[in-house]
């Protein structure tokens, strides 16, 4: 609870949903979730789904679960993949925003509250962030900063929203949904949000750590451009010439964020 300086009448902080696919992830699940424990901001609730892991990913999700009452384990009954788990979190989310992270990624402590304050200050409905690459043992890579405001022709050229980053009003997940019909999904359902008038603004604080793991959908760059293509001309149906200049911005993005790695 806070009070209001003005009127001195409490107001309750909204609840925020964090939504955390697993799968075989018990490398690394023990950072993320104690990276959600750890905000300042405290009025959340974890709701981590375990995609029917192989390894020992629900059991240490259970251990937390039993620590801490804001934290809930759901276990699929079959593997879904990440798009459908997503979904599932999302209808199960109970909070008026929906905050959106990996298993394999870490918050910095002051995430929410830094996040909220944007969504304040800027009536944005999607609030993204910048965030620092680290590989798989956890070492900085570099940073990637995103701008203050982008927008569906933005987003085109260069995808500044990290998944882990997305921090967004919960109304808006009514009728949009992660497809399972395309790679890359996360990114088709920002271009969608753009798209549909949605407004993305950021804190452009480094707020998020992006862990690069060998053999991971993003790590995997040859596909990522062919697919990234495929969404340019089947899904947005660009024109050819429209699709061209997109795509070799992306590539030029791509080169730079990267060659840092």
């Amino acid at each position: 609870m806070k009070v209001n300086e003005q009127s001195g009448v409490e107001q309750k902080q909204p609840l925020v949903s964090v939504i955390m696919p697993a799968y075989n992830a018990e490398e690394y699940i023990s950072e993320a979730v104690q990276s959600v424990m750890a905000q300042t901001y405290t009025n959340w609730e974890l709701l981590i789904l375990d995609d029917c892991s192989t390894d020992g990913t629900a059991d240490k999700a259970r251990c937390f679960s039993d620590l801490d009452p804001r934290i809930t384990l759901y276990s699929n009954p079959k593997n879904i993949g990440v798009a459908l788990t997503r979904n599932k979190g999302m209808a199960l989310a109970k909070g008026s925003w929906v905050a959106l992270l990996d298993s394999d990624d870490i918050w910095h402590k002051d995430k929410l509250e830094k996040q909220l304050v944007a969504a304040e200050n800027t009536g944005a409905d999607i609030i993204y962030c910048s965030y620092s690459l680290m590989d798989k043992n956890g070492e900085h890579l570099s940073d990637f900063i995103v701008p203050e405001r982008t927008s569906y022709d933005d987003m085109l050229r260069k995808n500044v929203i990290g998944c882990s980053t997305v921090f967004m009003r919960s109304p808006i997940l009514i009728h949009h949904h992660f497809s399972t019909e395309h790679y890359h999904e996360d990114y088709v359902l920002w271009l969608e949000l753009l798209k549909s008038g949605y407004i993305a603004a950021a804190s452009t604080d480094v707020l998020v750590d992006y862990r690069i793991v060998d053999g991971s959908r993003s790590n995997d760059k040859l596909k990522s451009a062919r697919n990234r293509w495929l969404i340019y001309r089947e899904i947005e149906k660009l024109s050819l010439g429209k699709a061209v200049r997109v795509f070799a911005a992306y590539a030029f993005n791509g080169f730079i964020k990267h060659k840092r790695l």
